[in-house]
């Protein structure tokens, strides 16, 4: 991963073989962000595990092959003290059909290029029960 621009709005580039959100989570918490929204992202990723909730747990389907990444949105929170990339990712298929939900993993196929913002104020995944933990702002 390699950070191509600075300021409130840092663009990152994962290259291939980079598991994603890992690694961005890795650069949150050496970089101190721990609140921001991922405004953007663009790229190819195969190996890619997404998830559909129906309000209790979630339905996970990978998709092996390589994937353009059509849409990739979600925020940075604390969770358990550590960031926490919450992501939802649209994917093209070679086909031509698109599936897209919760993106728990993939692997960079090509690269990725992921734009955030900075969020001033922190942000944080609360306990709950179950699988859903609701975001919220920190307490100052």
């Amino acid at each position: 991963m390699r950070q191509l621009t600075g300021g409130r709005f840092p663009l990152l580039r994962f290259d291939r073989g980079e598991e994603f959100p890992a690694v961005l989570e890795e650069w949150c918490a050496g970089s101190g962000v721990g609140s921001a929204a991922i405004a953007c992202g663009i790229g190819m990723l195969e190996e890619t595990d997404l998830g559909v909730f129906d309000g209790a747990s979630y339905t996970h389907r990978v998709f092996h092959e390589p994937a353009e990444v059509l849409s990739l949105q979600g925020n940075i929170s604390m969770r358990d003290g550590k960031p926490f990339a919450h992501v939802h990712a649209s994917l093209g298929m070679h086909d031509f059909t698109a599936s897209g939900g919760h993106l728990f993993g993939g692997r960079v196929a090509v690269t990725l290029e992921v734009m955030l913002c900075l969020l001033e104020g922190g942000l944080v995944r609360l306990p709950s029960e179950g699988s859903f933990r609701p975001l919220d702002a920190a307490k100052p």
